[in-house]
């Protein structure tokens, strides 16, 4: 048991020392400007068929004016949907959508 306890002694001590004195190869550092990269932007135009154009106001220009995100009328999961109609006759007898 005491030549093995020495036999790993040795051995990591050797090779804390051999990783202590490891040279490393220190590559050259090239500095790098993003200022120099060329940007290869793809003119793709969407054909859909018809002239968008005549669809769009005078002077339409989408790029002008402000965007505000209040100006989305968004959905309250809490506004009920009055469809008109009565939908449990559509659905199963016993139909529960909050059942999992």
């Amino acid at each position: 048991m005491k030549i093995r306890n020495i036999l790993v002694t040795v051995f990591a001590i050797g090779t804390i020392f051999a990783a202590a004195n490891n040279k490393k190869n220190v590559a050259p550092v090239e500095h790098f400007d993003v200022n120099t990269l060329v940007f290869i932007e793809e003119e793709s135009d969407l054909g859909l068929g018809f002239d968008t154009a005549q669809y769009l106001p005078e002077n339409f220009d989408p790029y002008s004016g402000e965007f505000s995100l209040k100006a989305i009328n968004y959905i309250d999961d809490c506004d009920e949907i009055e469809l008109g109609f009565d939908t449990s006759e559509y659905l199963p007898a016993g139909f529960d959508p909050y059942i999992q």
